[in-house]
């Protein structure tokens, strides 16, 4: 009969736990890199294991393959931002517009500072792959209703034309997914005064 388990056996399990889900949350960030920077088709786990000093058979152990690594650095990025962009609506759920101008702000954020790999993976890399462009093509159209329903609440709010407000969504689709073409976090602008300044000139036509 096998003995039930201490505390000390229990205590031994979460720490191996955690450290297993804490490699894998750095190994998920590296791929994510490599995959923005590489595409899908360049970038191997050989060179993903390299950036943790890890042998790239040792991938492996935690991922059956790269198609499932790509859908989990794709599904965890997307859970956090996804999340961070819905609280930010929250928050500002009595302002419609001022929502719409905090949504623009937090995405600035999150592309230039705390997820640039967000942009390449979502919005501009080829898959070839029909599952994996699906998914993609899934979490894009999720990540537009948050901005979508903003921008309809501020419609209402304000008695905008629809019309016009699809317009200025676009303006504002376009210009995040071009953001990091052209900004340079180690140029004279600031990630924090950019957010404010692009915050304010794509959600100014909202506020007439």
């Amino acid at each position: 009969m096998s003995r039930p388990s201490s505390a000390a056996d229990d205590a031994a399990v979460n720490r191996t736990e955690l450290k297993r889900a804490a490699r894998i949350s750095r190994i998920e960030r590296a791929a994510a890199r490599m995959f923005a920077t590489r595409g899908y088709d360049g970038a191997n786990f050989g060179d993903i294991a390299a950036e943790l000093d890890l042998q790239g058979s040792s991938l492996y152990y935690y991922f059956s393959s790269k198609e499932e690594l790509f859908l989990r650095c794709l599904s965890h990025s997307a859970e956090q931002v996804f999340t961070r962009l819905r609280a930010i609506a929250q928050e500002h759920s009595p302002d419609p517009s001022g929502a719409l101008a905090a949504l623009v702000r937090e995405q600035v954020i999150i592309e230039v500072r705390d997820f640039p790999e967000f942009v390449p993976m979502f919005f501009k890399m080829h898959l070839s792959n029909e599952n994996l462009a699906e998914r993609v093509l899934e979490l894009r159209r999720e990540h537009a209703r948050i901005f979508e329903s903003a921008a309809a609440a501020a419609q209402a709010d304000r008695h905008l034309d629809p019309h016009d407000v699809r317009v200025w969504l676009g303006v504002i689709f376009g210009a995040l997914a071009y953001l990091p073409e052209w900004y340079d976090p180690a140029g004279p602008v600031g990630v924090d005064e950019l957010a404010d300044r692009m915050s304010r000139t794509l959600g100014e036509p909202f506020n007439r």
